[in-house]
């Protein structure tokens, strides 16, 4: 989702200087928050609740993941909370999981790609070193 820029002289093309570096790179401008698309998990990730869980290192080439820091019933019992007060309604537990499920939101305690890779590196190489002994 990109925002409008309505230039306040005729001959500005770009918002700001990132932008106009941007543009010159052949990079688009993005929006940070447009990253995260529903207002469920915009809220979750303002309060803390969603944060970055991958790459592991910025050398790896990859899209960002995100992931809940929480567990999930804490995370669904906030955010119900929050919303109520300030009159939005009521989250069901439905609409909740698959606001997450759309974005793309990992579970807590799910490992990432590359832990799981991992994983199954370090246990192949314990087997091969119990075969040779």
């Amino acid at each position: 989702m990109r925002a409008t820029y309505r230039a306040k002289r005729n001959t500005s093309v770009y918002c700001s200087t990132s932008c106009r570096q941007k543009g010159n790179r052949g990079t688009p401008a993005k929006d940070p928050k447009s990253e995260l698309g529903s207002p469920i998990t915009k809220a979750l990730h303002k309060v803390g609740y969603i944060g970055i869980s991958g790459p592991a290192s910025s050398r790896i080439n990859a899209p960002k993941t995100y992931s809940l820091t929480v567990p999930p019933e804490h995370a669904y019992s906030e955010l119900s909370y929050h919303f109520c007060q300030k009159g939005w309604g009521n989250v069901s537990r439905e609409e909740f999981s698959e606001a997450l499920r759309a974005d793309g939101i990992e579970a807590f305690y799910t490992l990432s790609a590359e832990a799981v890779a991992h994983k199954l590196w370090r246990d192949r190489s314990t087997q091969q070193l119990r075969r040779q002994s």
